[in-house]
C-alpha cells in the first residue's frame, strides 16, 4: 500500500514536467521551415505507417525484436547480465540479472528500429555516395518513428509487467517525456534550425515558472 501511495504521489510530482516538456516541444518546432522537403517526406512517412498499422496489419514481431533488444542493451549499460531471450508473435521476454527504471522503460522511448536505420545509412554511406537516398531516408525515419510511438502504445493497453512494476501512471508520463525528447533530438540531427539543447532550457524555464505559480497560489 505504501508502495503505490509512493506511487502516486511521483506520477503527480511529475505532471509539471509533461506540461513543461510538451510546451517546449511545440516552441522548438516552430522554428521548423514549413516548406522544407525533408519535412514533407518525414511527415509524409508518419502519417503513413498509422494507414499501414490499421489497414494491414500490426508488425508484432518486428517491435518485439528491437522492444527485447533494447532491454538487453539497457542491462549491458548497466552492468547485468542476461540469462535468457525469448521472442515470438505475441511478444518477448528477456530474463536479467539487474533490473532498474532505466532497464524496465528505456524500450518504451527508445526508437531502436528509426536509430538502426539511420545507423545503416551512415555506415553505408562512409563506403558508397548514397545522397541520391536522402528521400527515402526522410521519409523512413518518419514511418519508423510512428511505427515505433503507435506499437508502444499498443503494448502499454496490455499494461505491462516491466510499467506496472514501476507504476502505471508514472511510467506512462515518464514515457510520454521521454519519447518527445528522444523524438527532438532525433529532428535535431536531421533539421539545423532545432536545437535540443534549446528545447532542454525551455522546458526547465517553463517548469520553473509552473513551480514558481504553484507556490505563490499556495503562499497566497
Amino acid at each position: 500500500m505504501f508502495g503505490k501511495t509512493i506511487k502516486i504521489i511521483l506520477a503527480i510530482v511529475f505532471i509539471p514536467i509533461v506540461i513543461a516538456s510538451t510546451k517546449a516541444f511545440f516552441r522548438t518546432l516552430d522554428d521548423l521551415n514549413l516548406l522544407s522537403i525533408n519535412l514533407f517526406l518525414l511527415v509524409g512517412g508518419f502519417f503513413s505507417y498509422p494507414i499501414f498499422h490499421i489497414v494491414f496489419l500490426k508488425p508484432m514481431y518486428i517491435y518485439a525484436i528491437g522492444h527485447e533488444i533494447v532491454h538487453v542493451l539497457a542491462t549491458w549499460i548497466c552492468g547485468g547480465k542476461v540469462t535468457s531471450f525469448n521472442i515470438s508473435q505475441n511478444g518477448g521476454n528477456v530474463t536479467t540479472t539487474k533490473t532498474n527504471l532505466f532497464i524496465r522503460l528505456s524500450p518504451y522511448f527508445v526508437p531502436i528500429h528509426t536509430i538502426t536505420l539511420i545507423l545503416f545509412f551512415w555506415i553505408i554511406s562512409r563506403f558508397y555516395n548514397i545522397t541520391g537516398f536522402a528521400n527515402e531516408l526522410m521519409f523512413l525515419v518518419g514511418f519508423t518513428l510512428s511505427f515505433h510511438i503507435f506499437m508502444t502504445i499498443e503494448v502499454m493497453k496490455m499494461r505491462q509487467p516491466d510499467i506496472v512494476k514501476t507504476g502505471y501512471l508514472f511510467s506512462v508520463l515518464f514515457i510520454y517525456v521521454a519519447n518527445i525528447s528522444v523524438m527532438l533530438l532525433t529532428l535535431s540531427c536531421i533539421f539545423k534550425n532545432i536545437s535540443f539543447i534549446a528545447f532542454i532550457k525551455s522546458t526547465f524555464i517553463i517548469l520553473k515558472d509552473i513551480y514558481l505559480d504553484f507556490f505563490n497560489m499556495v503562499l497566497k
